[in-house]
Formats: C-alpha cells, sequence, structure tokens
C-alpha cells in the first residue's frame, strides 16, 4: 500500500511541474469526497485535461482521478461569460489492498474571477466501478484553482 501511495505522489508531482511550465496550468485544492490536490491544464479555449490527487474520508483510502473535459460557454448569457459549464469522461483508481477501477462522467460549474488568475469550480461526478466488481458511485466537491 505504502507503494502504491509513493508512486502515485510521485506521478502526480512530476506531471504538475511539467505542466507548471505553460501558462495555462492551473493547480489548487478540493473539498468534498474525496478531499485533495487538484490539476487543470486547458488544450483550447473549449477543453482541458484534469488530475486529483485525494483522501477519501468516508472509505478511508487514497483517490486518484483524470478527465478529459469539454467547457460550455454562454449558457448563462453573454454578461456572464467567466461561468462556465463543463463535462467530460475519465478513469479513477482507488488505491487500498484490493483496488477499484472505474469511469467518471464528470459535471461542473466553473468561474474565473475577473482579473485574476484564479478558478472556482463545482462538481459532481457519477461514477461506473469496473473492478473489482461493478458498481456505481458518486463523487464531489467545491474547489479552487490558480493559473499559473
Amino acid at each position: 500500500m505504502r507503494k502504491c501511495i509513493l508512486i502515485s505522489s510521485i506521478i502526480f508531482v512530476l506531471l504538475g511541474g511539467t505542466a507548471a511550465a505553460v501558462d495555462n496550468f492551473g493547480l489548487g485544492a478540493v473539498v468534498g469526497e474525496p478531499t485533495g490536490i487538484t490539476g487543470k491544464m486547458f488544450l483550447s479555449d473549449s477543453s482541458a485535461v484534469d488530475a486529483t490527487l485525494s483522501w477519501s474520508f468516508v472509505k478511508d483510502k487514497l483517490y486518484v482521478h483524470s478527465d478529459y473535459l469539454h467547457h460550455i460557454s454562454g449558457v448563462f448569457g453573454p454578461d456572464v461569460p467567466e461561468l462556465l459549464v463543463y463535462t467530460g469522461i475519465g478513469g479513477m483508481i482507488e488505491l487500498k489492498e484490493d483496488p477499484e477501477i472505474g469511469v467518471r462522467i464528470p459535471l461542473g460549474l466553473s468561474y474565473t474571477i475577473p482579473d485574476t488568475p484564479l478558478e472556482l469550480f463545482f462538481e459532481i461526478a457519477p461514477v461506473v466501478l469496473l473492478a473489482p466488481e461493478t458498481a456505481v458511485d458518486l463523487t464531489g466537491g467545491l474547489g479552487a484553482r490558480y493559473y499559473f
């Protein structure tokens, strides 16, 4: 178990350090189920990838996910261009003695505070667990990211 935690942490830090050299990379925290650190890198005006390394206090285990996200602007009208709806698809793994692997379908709201490098977000994500058994779960949280 300690090896899994160490390896996951090293991978997350290395990926974050590489992406931090890009000006469209945000790093922050998310509070919810699970709670941890999060990173997001925009690939275009409407697409991004994110990753979260977190701890589930409910299930008492390490949780890692990554998603491809599509942002939809203008949902709330032209007067609020900073507020975006997003959805996507990704994968997750919960590391414990019997790791769980699943598919996530996140749905969220993202608000970039005008004239700042700060993004606030709210997200819920149904999860279809595929291994070691099939089940359905729900994750979600509130978070903030600082863009470099």
